[in-house]
């Protein structure tokens, strides 16, 4: 049954014992959820009157605390009343705090009532920076810090959105739009925004996010120009006699260096299209080199990876065949993962322990999409210098040779661009790809055959040539 007045009671919390042994008296608020506040007074759960939500009387200093708790209990009910007879929405926060009129926006302005939602709600200091970069972000291109929650129209957003894909990923817009959503939310509970002027009214800005970026790959060939790029910038000599670049290995070690933009991207790839949480996750011991033998009856060294994919839990174990180009994506880090509290890419900690991830998954994700957003725009320009050699190919053969789609450009590309080159290849088996991929069965057909043998995980990819 839906409650269309808020429930106000005073409550013994049972589950929870102050130091002297009894349990907080709270005052609760039921409305569209639950929100609950200290009376600051406590008693014995034999000293509590659950039916009249009191003390009772042979509990000491009974009279006393029953008055001061009912009139706490009495002002929340005065406010409930005072906003319902002005039709005004209210949430059980804005009952509980005592100066909630004096916090209700002054304005129209999206910030104030943003700072309004900030304040009435406990979240964590990552999730507050998503609202504040949505703002901002919305802000630059309305061209006014002021700009009314009102002002805010379905082609304003779509508008939004198409700017926000030609800069940042795909992770990111979407989390922009869900502050955005959540502030334009909370307008309309407090009466400032009409629910039929709600900009997302009328189309689901998660589709329209993600419509190009989900069909958006790297065909094999540009796959194949940008891994040169990647080993001029970080090795010298020949494939038979090479080395590192004592600079590049330092640049590396940053995190927003070009270096490692290529080296993240060219990682989710080699690794079965992991996506960017899942290459942040990984541990120096998840992977050990092995020498296995392929289908071909030649033994070689591979970088065996053993590890779970963040989303689905299901195991993902690529076999990378130790050449230059996988040595110069994994070797730097794998025997300095100790430096980093284990993790093998400098995402979430680095070498001189200076980043500031608190090993919470909130924190762990803002890192992430910091690196995501950060390579994001130098592969862009990679990218970029990419077309400009295909174009002149194409000048000069008469050939169509497709070019990067620089726009649709997102880490979840690697993933697709992975497939797409296993689809590509003669003899490529569907069902395993969805065991390179690491699908879930349960997400996909029962029929589908998981890999298990190191000799079928490495055939699988041997002749894919990326």
């Amino acid at each position: 049954m839906k409650v269309h007045s808020a429930v106000i009671k005073l409550v013994l919390r049972t589950n929870k014992i102050l130091a002297d042994g009894r349990h907080p008296i709270m005052l609760r608020v039921s409305y569209q959820g639950m929100k609950e506040k200290s009376t600051g007074y406590g008693c014995f759960l034999k000293e509590w009157d659950q039916k009249n939500q009191q003390l009772k009387p042979t509990a000491k200093n009974a009279a006393e605390i029953n008055q001061i708790i009912n009139t706490m209990k009495e002002r929340v009910v005065s406010r409930k009343l005072h906003l319902e007879m002005q039709n005004r929405k209210y949430t059980p926060a804005m009952l509980l705090n005592e100066d909630h009129d004096a916090m209700l926006p002054t304005s129209e302005a999206f910030v104030d009532i943003m700072n309004h939602l900030l304040n009435e709600k406990v979240l964590s200091h990552a999730t507050q920076a998503y609202y504040h970069y949505a703002y901002k972000k919305l802000a630059a291109m309305m061209g006014d810090e002021r700009f009314l929650v009102t002002e805010l129209t379905e082609n304003s957003m779509r508008l939004f959105i198409k700017n926000m894909k030609q800069q940042v990923s795909e992770g990111t817009v979407y989390t922009a739009c869900s502050k955005i959503a959540a502030v334009c939310n909370h307008a309309i509970l407090l009466g400032v925004l009409q629910p039929r002027d709600y900009c997302f009214r009328r189309f689901n800005y998660s589709a329209v996010v993600r419509k190009a970026n989900k069909k958006a790959y790297i065909d094999k060939d540009n796959l194949l120009r940008i891994e040169p790029v990647y080993l001029k910038l970080v090795t010298r000599g020949n494939d038979d006699d090479w080395t590192f670049r004592s600079d590049a290995l330092l640049r590396l070690g940053e995190r927003t260096s070009l270096e490692f933009a290529l080296c993240f991207w060219l990682a989710m790839l080699k690794l079965n299209g992991s996506a960017p949480i899942d290459v942040a996750l990984l541990k120096g011991q998840q992977v050990e080199i092995r020498h296995l033998t392929g289908k071909n009856g030649i033994s070689d060294r591979y970088f065996c990876f053993d590890f779970k994919r963040a989303k689905t839990g299901t195991h993902v174990r690529p076999r990378i065949r130790c050449d230059r180009l996988a040595r110069a994506i994994f070797e730097p880090f794998v025997k300095t993962a100790h430096l980093r509290d284990g993790y093998l890419f400098p995402i979430i900690q680095n070498d001189a322990h200076t980043l500031k991830a608190d090993r919470s998954y909130d924190s762990m994700k803002s890192a992430v999409q910091y690196v995501a957003r950060v390579s994001l725009k130098k592969m862009r320009g990679v990218c970029a210098d990419i077309n400009e050699q295909v174009r002149k190919i194409n000048e000069e053969t008469g050939q169509n040779h497709p070019l990067i789609d620089i726009r649709g450009l997102s880490c979840y590309n690697m993933r697709h661009s992975f497939a797409m080159a296993y689809l590509s290849t003669p003899g490529a088996n569907v069902n395993a790809l969805a065991s390179l991929l690491a699908r879930n069965p349960n997400t996909i057909a029962t029929y589908i055959t998981q890999l298990s043998q190191d000799q079928e995980l490495i055939d699988s990819v041997a002749d894919m040539g990326i």
